[in-house]
């Protein structure tokens, strides 16, 4: 069975709030027995990547660039994208959970992504920035249910525990020549 995986959005331009948020976030991602997935630059990605390493857990960097050497030092893995912000999408949905961190323009593009392919989002709206504006609404008629609000980040590891139990982590059985 494949393990969790929970996607951490925000921006590279963080500030000390966020790169708190952040980081103990990162945390809860390690405590929730998840690898955490970033784009693996500095601001929030940083510190939530140094939040879940420091915490024992692994750190998946799904970056903008080419070369594999431009990341965070939090970093256990890179997926090399080289794709500028279009990389997107893949960390959006490289997540069974996204949680939003404060957030500009990028970070609403991937919030955009995660409610398109029907991903969990939980904005940490003590941060600000798109987690605050967007905490507790729908993006469009395509959903039911709002992006959950959770205003202190200390309340984060019971709200993944819920939400990890609700998703099924189910992989493709094997086929062709080799298949049991």
């Amino acid at each position: 069975m494949r393990r969790p995986q929970i996607g951490i959005m925000g921006s590279s331009e963080a500030d000390d709030t966020q790169r708190r948020v952040a980081e103990a976030a990162g945390r809860a991602v390690a405590r929730a027995g998840a690898a955490l997935v970033t784009g693996g630059r500095d601001g929030v990605m940083q510190a939530a990547a140094k939040g879940c390493a420091e915490a024992g857990g692994t750190v998946i960097a799904v970056t903008p660039f080419a070369p594999m050497e431009q990341v965070n030092e939090y970093t256990h893995y890179v997926i090399p994208t080289g794709l500028g912000w279009a990389r997107n999408v893949i960390t959006a949905i490289s997540g069974d959970v996204i949680l939003v961190v404060g957030g500009a323009a990028g970070t609403l593009s991937e919030i955009a992504y995660a409610w398109m392919y029907d991903r969990p989002i939980v904005a940490l709206s003590e941060s600000g920035g798109w987690a605050k504006k967007l905490a507790g609404e729908r993006i469009d008629h395509r959903r039911e249910d709002c992006i959950i609000d959770c205003d202190d980040v200390s309340k984060l590891g019971p709200i993944l525990s819920e939400l990890l139990a609700k998703r099924p982590l189910k992989t493709i059985p094997p086929v062709g020549p080799d298949a049991p």
